[in-house]
């Protein structure tokens, strides 16, 4: 019976290939479109699962509460993991872990050495309990033991090849090495473990003992202070009962007062997040310095599911579009004997044998997606069906779902039509093949997709050019950022900024913890007693020279710049500030004394204009500038734009290295423009703009096989009609907008279906950036106006075809 089934699918094929080929290659865009975003969803979830203790592993979180807001964050101070060992018997464990961000790495042979490189990322520092909470899995030496000691340090399996030029058969030649840290630190290796996968928010590779963090980190001193806290510093604890987890969140009220000042029961709130959260919580951080929203993982989630149920569309309106051709053979049938279960039988196999050979398509569809998204989702991934269970499932059911959707309607339609009808020729359109209606409704449905899509992507583009144009404060472009390793001999840095300063290009150098929208920041408590504000309020303090507020372009408002001679007795404060302490008049500020938990208290000096301190996700905040050199991790060098500087911005950037190189021998020049490290800050929302707008075109494309099935569908049925316009005098012009009119009535239509939806979802979505563009009705214009052009488009061809046709031709029978 199949054998019969299958030779007449393959004759129907073959009589109808323009009619197979668009089914086909309709359900395979859709099919390898949700493959690929299937594929990407259950990567971003399985972040970390791989760690054997992943649904009871948690990290201590800190709420600071404060009068006008409460801020998050992950940093906790260094004694916490320990009290918590102490305190909390049911505590199952306790990994306490320090993520250091670059770091000169140096491999030895005795006194010789053998590599030096410089990682911007990978160098941890934890307790051995550490390895007790999460799974690295041992190669060689016991994880645990070997951060046990001072000095001693355990790495991943791909850096003991790099530093020590090892294969997998001599991995253990690398027990009892050493390596150097900023040439600062000598550690010695005392077993390797298996590099983390990709899809880790711990991405370690060389993990050493935690108080080894005194000899790179000057904020560590002893680790015993509760007032100071780290965002790089992390505190996890595992517990396998849910009542001990209540019962340490009930108690964390008393911890807080056990180990703070009584003030800080009311400020400060620990909490506890769970593992599964911490790659897709934005508001902490992380050590993979990425999060990803599941609202947009289950945006991505729904595009997928409309790719499907626009491919499944497009088949039922193409194959109810070919009824009255195939109404002949039904009848034949059915006069044979045949009934009506064979006949269901006979179409759906048909539906499973076209959406089984767009499967295999949609494979190599799905394959190349996913090598051209590399550059946009940041990893390379493959569908991989027979080493992957899980994507082979969602093919088969994928396949089995889009079967039964997409050949249901049809299936049901030509199975149930009257034989004696179908031999006469008396088969009809509208009346025996379901109308215009459900048709019409089908189409909308997809145009209302496609349009959902169009909008959303237009906000999305929309919203990453008001962030790119908005302006931050301060100035950003032709600025170069250079770590400084050594922060003990000032006259160094000034050596250093004298010789750049005589570089012809070269406008400006300035030194800092950092500039004024970057990842390094130092927060800390202020107050104005002496105007009557005494609740203790947060600001980011800026550690500067005196260069700093003119290099990037501050605007200031009253006073004077900060000044070495200052130290740490003056502050320069912005509006921000300035309006807490209750003060309207940048003037009035001048002389005014505030007391801060940032060494004692400070005399504002100067009132600037507000600046961004950080992304627009976030409001301005208070901040402040202090003079400190203890603290200048970063040289800015301004390069100038001006005449043919432009051009040779590449021999600039070697001469700062040549001058960086010849003061710092034994580190490597590494730098960055600035402009892209605020661009870097916005990737997830290019991203995913990127994404939506790609596979937005592809649901519209899609969608316009849809119209051309209901355009073909529509000639059918007007066949005789168009015959008679034509005879009657009609052009070419009038016939085919008999055509175009019917999809600008369910455009429309599918206009008013989607604009509300739309935007209440992009509206939401607007609402996580705390300076967002406005939701014109421009973007609703846009949408639609793209949405017609493509219409059009899509059904001018079909109609053309219906209305060259000879009237002679149409009219024979009558």
């Amino acid at each position: 019976m199949f054998r019969n089934y299958l030779i007449t699918t393959i004759r129907s094929f073959r009589r109808n290939i323009s009619y197979m080929l668009l089914n086909v290659f309709g359900l395979a865009l859709g099919i390898g479109c949700s493959l690929v975003i299937y594929r990407v969803i259950t990567y971003e979830l399985s972040y970390d699962r791989h760690h054997e203790n992943f649904d009871h592993i948690y990290r201590v979180t800190r709420a600071d509460h404060q009068p006008d807001k409460i801020e998050y964050g992950s940093g906790v101070p260094h004694p916490l993991g320990s009290a918590l060992r102490e305190d909390y018997s049911f505590i199952d464990e306790v990994a306490k872990v320090d993520y250091q961000y670059g770091a000169i790495v140096a491999s030895w042979e005795g006194d010789v050495q053998l590599r030096r490189l410089n990682e911007d990322v990978g160098i941890a520092y934890a307790i051995p309990g550490f390895f007790k909470v999460f799974t690295f899995e041992s190669i060689s030496g016991d994880l645990a033991k070997g951060v046990e000691e001072l000095n001693s340090a355990v790495i991943s399996d791909e850096w003991a090849k790099k530093y020590f030029d090892l294969t997998d058969a001599t991995l253990e030649q690398a027990i009892g090495k050493r390596l150097t840290i900023n040439s600062k630190l000598s550690i010695t290796i005392k077993g390797i473990f298996k590099a983390p996968p990709k899809n880790s928010d711990f991405p370690f590779h060389l993990i050493i003992h935690y108080h080894n963090l005194k000899d790179m980190n000057p904020y560590y001193e002893d680790g015993t202070r509760w007032n100071s806290t780290s965002s790089s510093t992390n505190c996890y604890v595992l517990i396998k009962n849910e009542t001990d987890k209540a019962q340490l969140l009930a108690s964390f009220p008393e911890f807080v007062k056990k180990y703070y000042d009584e003030d800080a029961v009311e400020e400060l709130e620990f909490g506890l997040q769970p593992l599964s959260d911490v790659h897709f919580n934005g508001e902490y951080e992380n050590y993979g310095d990425r999060t990803m929203d599941m609202r947009l993982i289950m945006a991505l989630g729904v595009v997928g599911l409309f790719l499907i149920i626009t491919a499944c569309i497009n088949f039922t309106n193409l194959a109810t579009a070919q009824a009255v051709k195939r109404s002949k053979e039904i009848g034949i049938r059915k006069v044979m004997g045949g009934h009506r279960g064979q006949l269901l039988l006979q179409f759906y196999s048909e539906t499973f044998i076209i959406t089984a050979i767009a499967a295999l398509i949609s494979l190599a569809i799905a394959e190349l997606f996913l090598i051209q998204l590399e550059d946009i989702l940041g990893y390379r991934l493959s569908i991989n069906l027979l080493g992957n269970p899980q994507m082979l499932t969602f093919l088969v059911l994928a396949v089995v779902s889009v079967t039964v959707l997409a050949g249901f309607y049809p299936s049901l339609i030509l199975s149930k039509m009257n034989p004696v009808l179908a031999i006469k020729n008396k088969i009809t359109s509208d009346r025996h093949t379901g109308g215009l209606s459900l048709r019409r409704a089908l189409v909308v449905i997809q145009f209302a997709i496609s349009q959902a899509l169009i909008i959303g992507t237009i906000v999305v583009l929309m919203q990453m050019r008001f962030i790119q144009s908005q302006p931050l404060g301060f100035e950003k472009d032709a600025i170069i950022n250079v770590y400084i390793p050594d922060q003990e001999h000032p006259q160094t840095l000034e050596t250093m900024r004298n010789r750049l300063l005589g570089v012809s290009g070269i406008e400006a150098v300035t030194f800092s913890l950092g500039a004024p929208l970057a990842g390094s920041n130092s927060n800390s408590n202020f107050s104005y007693p002496d105007g009557g504000v005494t609740d203790q309020y947060s600001a980011n303090f800026k550690i500067a020279d005196e260069n700093y507020i003119d290099f990037y372009g501050l605007q200031l408002l009253a006073g004077r710049s900060i000044r070495p001679s200052d130290s740490l007795k003056a502050v320069v404060i912005n509006e921000q500030v300035m309006h807490i302490m209750g003060i309207d008049n940048p003037a009035e500020a001048i002389g005014k004394k505030l007391t801060t938990g940032f060494n004692g208290n400070k005399e504002v000096v100067g009132v600037l204009k507000d600046f961004h301190i950080f992304s627009l996700h976030s409001e301005l905040r208070p901040a402040m500038i202090i003079y400190y050199p203890g603290a200048f991790y970063e040289m800015g060098v301004k390069l100038s734009t001006t005449g043919d500087a432009v051009a040779k911005i590449d021999n600039l950037v070697a001469e700062v290295d040549k001058v960086w190189s010849e003061t710092y021998p034994d580190f490597i020049f590494d730098y960055d423009f600035l402009d892209k490290q605020i661009a870097d800050r916005y990737q997830t929302e290019k991203n995913v703009s990127q994404l939506f707008l790609i596979f937005s075109g592809i649901a519209i494309f899609i969608g316009g096989l849809g119209l051309y099935g209901l355009i073909s569908f529509l000639a059918n049925q007007r066949v005789k009609e168009i015959g008679v316009r034509k005879v009657l005098g009609a052009s070419m012009g009038e016939i085919i907008f008999i055509f175009s009119k019917e999809v600008v009535v369910l455009l429309g239509v599918a206009f008013v279906v989607a604009a509300p939806l739309t935007y209440w979802v992009m509206r939401g979505w607007l609402d996580d950036f705390a300076y967002s563009t406005p939701f014109s009705p421009v973007f609703f214009v846009l949408a639609i106006s793209v949405s017609l052009v493509i219409a059009l488009a899509s059904t001018g061809y079909r109609s053309f075809l219906a209305a060259r046709v000879n009237p002679v031709e149409s009219l024979r029978s009558e």
